[in-house]
């Protein structure tokens, strides 16, 4: 291979190289944007596609994926560990994975953003992929619109 060649080969791995580096820290999931008032929040979605908000389980800071698809707040066996969470009664779920066993158990606090939640029911996955889902048992409790990227939360009156 004449020298040129060489340099261009060269080039070519070094420039391939950076682009994935730029590609994977682009992937990597930015804090999304919570504007909190009251008695709502506007987020704005992440670059992961979806919409997380900050919160907290008993106390415990907690970063949820808001998921209409899911009947319960669901949180990783991870996060029950961490915040002292023992299971109350085994079950059985059906997710988008298929079925999975895990637990019940009731919080006595859970907040998401300016709204706070008592006694609620929180399943407890052992391989749930994000730390905590805020399903519908949470969310119907405020109204949700969205419009393009972003997704505004208030309270029912």
């Amino acid at each position: 291979m004449n020298k040129l060649g060489g340099v261009f080969l060269q080039t070519g791995i070094w420039l391939g190289i950076v682009v994935l580096l730029y590609l994977f820290f682009l992937r990597q999931a930015a804090p999304p944007a919570q504007l909190v008032g009251a008695d709502n929040v506007e987020l704005s979605r992440a670059r992961d596609g979806h919409f997380h908000i900050d919160g907290t389980i008993q106390g415990a800071p907690v970063r949820f994926l808001i998921d209409t698809g899911a009947s319960t707040v669901s949180i990783s066996q991870q996060l029950a560990n961490r915040i002292g969470l023992e299971c109350d009664v085994a079950a059985t779920y059906r997710t988008a994975n298929g079925l999975v066993q895990g637990c019940n158990s009731r919080v006595k606090d859970l907040e998401f953003g300016p709204f706070r939640i008592g006694n609620a029911s929180v399943a407890i996955l052992p391989n749930l992929t994000s730390e905590a889902l805020l399903g519908m048992n949470a969310l119907r409790k405020v109204r949700m619109e969205q419009q393009a990227d972003k997704l505004r939360m208030s309270l029912i009156e």
